[in-house]
């Protein structure tokens, strides 16, 4: 809907705002379990404030559904998807973005579904990841998104790849207190924030003209097999492993990201470089 409502130009912008929203709703789970047991409440009442935030976001698409059918929506084409459609953007350039975003949903899942064991490991408090995290993705998507998406997108995700790369290593080897385990999640968020919605940009923008619904959906689907089927491995390797086996998984998801948003821009680096120079 969001491809639809708005010009290929405001797409990054607007899928960072939109990313925003939803980190928040995702972000707000353990928060509100958090906020209910230290008001003397059951932690199934956060779960009835979920369900009656899935109430209003459903009256909310019902009043707006006449609008989507509007004729000023631009024609990204029909969002049913088939192996044809499929392998048609995984041949495209958005395949690498669909990908990425598979590996930080990983590593996203992965750290917040075991921050209750991780942070009881040190002796922390797990709520401090969440407020440091959340805090800073929600931030960044919401108030610096639009100057970052103006950049060269391939940069971008450099420089935030790299970021979420340190904040990873970091909670294997320099969180021991409240301050380093805040400061630590709170650049996770950054990278792993701001990322998200320069490639998922890139994901809309660089797939087939007829196909950005399909390579959209390609997107979120990688996302959500990253951010909920990654978290059973790592239970996996924490029964087996302990804590830092996982830790390790993650931090080797986040170097191949790492990687991958390297090769990319040496690729397009290179390959402008080659096309700008004069042929003898």
């Amino acid at each position: 809907m969001v491809a639809a409502m708005v010009e290929p130009a405001r797409r990054a912008h607007c899928f960072a705002l939109l990313s925003g929203s939803m980190l928040t709703g995702i972000g707000s789970g353990p928060l509100m379990g958090k906020l209910s047991g230290y008001l003397g409440m059951p932690v199934q009442a956060a779960f009835f404030c979920a369900a009656v935030a899935a109430a209003l976001g459903g009256l909310y698409f019902w009043q707006i559904g006449a609008g989507a059918r509007d004729s000023r929506l631009q024609p990204i084409g029909q969002p049913q998807i088939s192996l044809g459609t499929a392998s048609r953007v995984l041949r495209s350039h958005s395949a690498l973005s669909i990908v990425m975003v598979g590996f930080g949903g990983a590593i996203f899942g992965g750290m917040g579904s075991f921050q209750t064991s991780y942070a009881a490991s040190l002796g922390l408090d797990y709520s401090l990841f969440f407020i440091g995290f959340m805090g800073a993705a929600i931030g960044c998507r919401l108030l610096i998104a639009g100057w970052v998406v103006k950049r060269n997108p391939l940069s971008a995700s450099c420089i935030l790849t790299t970021l979420m790369l340190i904040a990873v290593v970091g909670f294997s080897e320099w969180v021991h207190d409240s301050s380093s385990y805040l400061l630590t999640a709170a650049l996770l968020g950054v990278g792993y924030g701001l990322n998200y919605s320069v490639i998922n940009g890139l994901a809309a923008n660089e797939a087939p003209t007829e196909l950005t619904a399909q390579a959209l959906l390609l997107f979120s689907l990688s996302y959500f097999i990253g951010v909920f089927g990654f978290p059973f491995i790592a239970g996996k390797l924490i029964s087996s492993t302990g804590i830092h086996g996982m830790l390790l998984s993650i931090g080797l998801i986040a170097l191949l990201v790492w990687g991958l948003s390297i090769g990319r821009w040496l690729f397009w680096r290179f390959g402008k470089a080659e096309m700008l120079s004069p042929r003898i």
